[in-house]
Formats: structure tokens, C-alpha cells, sequence
């Protein structure tokens, strides 16, 4: 016979197994997703990563926010905030004229967390440009608030960009 520490032991371990299967995402990168994802989410994901990736090397600003909320908020790895999907925009048209497109670009998103109508996606990136006739490349990490609007449609709310390690 279990004693009831042995049972709650196994509902917990049990828990913890079936919280965080691993998904593999059309990206072909492997992230940590909980079970019964909605797939409008995990889309939203994987787009808005994927065409990140090639509009950094394109300077294309429009298709970089399209996947934010009006009212999002972009914090800078310096600490930096810009508040509103134009000003953001604004930040990565400044970005390009002074830099020009990255050489490439890659995210890697690691693991997403729901909480109702908010998923927190966290993850890294690397951007390689040409800096002086070198290439040059930056790592950083990230958390993304996705938010999910009354028609059901995910958006970035606020996007949080750390320093690499």
C-alpha cells in the first residue's frame, strides 16, 4: 500500500512529465511546450520567428513588427524602452539606416509557458553583420508576452531582450 507522501511523490512527478512534453516545431528547433497548445499560438510563434529571421537581413521594419500589439513595448538589452508598434518600427528603420541589415539572423525559441490569455515565450538569438569588413556576431537572449485578443489572434505585448551570456 502507497503511503500518501509515495502518492503525492508520483501526482507531482506525473504532473511535471505531462506539463512539459517536447514539441518539435516546424522550425525543426526543439522547444519546450505545454500539452493542449493552442495551435493559433504555436503558428503565431513560429511565423513571427521565421520571418523575423529573414527580415533582419532584408531591413524589411514592417514585416519585423507586424506581429506586435498596438500598444507593445520593446525593452533593449541596455534598458532601453520603446512603447508602441510605430515607435519600435522607428527603433529598427534607425537601426538599419546606421547599421544596415544584419548578414544573418537566427532565434531560437526554448521554452513557452501559458497563463490564460498570456504565454511567455523565452529563448535566444544570434545576429551576425558585417562590421568593418568582419563579421561580427551578437548574441542575446529573450522573453516574449505573447497576448491573445478577443478574436483569438496571438500578439507580442512586450518583448524583452537580455544581453547574451
Amino acid at each position: 500500500m502507497m503511503t500518501k507522501t509515495c502518492a503525492l511523490g508520483f501526482c507531482v512527478l506525473a504532473a511535471m512529465a505531462f506539463a512539459r512534453p517536447v514539441a518539435n516545431l516546424a522550425s525543426g528547433r526543439t522547444r519546450t511546450v505545454p500539452a493542449g497548445t493552442d495551435p493559433r499560438l504555436l503558428s503565431a510563434i513560429t511565423k513571427a520567428n521565421k520571418d523575423f529571421e529573414v527580415a533582419m537581413t532584408k531591413g524589411d521594419t514592417a514585416t519585423i513588427v507586424e506581429p506586435y500589439t498596438p500598444d507593445a513595448v520593446f525593452v533593449s538589452p541596455d534598458g532601453a524602452v520603446t512603447s508602441g508598434r510605430a515607435r519600435i518600427e522607428q527603433l529598427y528603420r534607425d537601426r538599419f539606416e546606421k547599421s544596415g541589415p544584419a548578414l544573418e539572423a537566427t532565434i531560437d525559441s526554448e521554452q513557452l509557458m501559458i497563463d490564460g490569455d498570456l504565454a511567455y515565450e523565452r529563448g535566444s538569438g544570434v545576429l551576425t553583420r558585417l562590421e568593418k569588413g568582419k563579421r561580427v556576431s551578437n548574441s542575446a537572449r529573450f522573453l516574449t508576452i505573447w497576448q491573445r485578443s478577443p478574436d483569438s489572434d496571438w500578439k507580442i505585448f512586450r518583448n524583452i531582450v537580455l544581453p547574451g551570456r
